[in-house]
């Protein structure tokens, strides 16, 4: 049985190596570019996200000013926890 310590150690990521931000960004262009209607479909829901969400900092902008940095830090965890559930834990890959 491995220990605790070298099992964390398995799950850490690599460091940044020179170029690994221009290859990434590379492989998503090329992805994109290989699925065009999927890509606007994509851009079209995150222009409606952005859209909401600037309706949901209206709504926190109404709070009093001593309660809008509580406010503001559990919206942004809520909405971190969605995605998390939504775009990760349900992968259809299992991934």
């Amino acid at each position: 049985m491995a220990s605790k310590s070298s099992r964390d150690k398995q799950k850490e990521p690599t460091s940044p190596t020179p170029g690994m931000v221009t290859k990434l960004f590379d492989r998503v262009r090329i992805i994109k570019h290989h699925h065009p209607e999927l890509s606007r479909k994509i851009d079209g829901h995150e222009a409606t996200i952005r859209d909401r969400l600037m309706n949901i900092k209206d709504a926190i902008d109404e709070f009093p000013p001593m309660e809008r940095e509580l406010i503001t830090v559990l919206v942004i965890n809520g909405i971190h926890k969605m995605c998390d559930e939504i775009l990760i834990e349900e992968s259809p890959d299992g991934a």
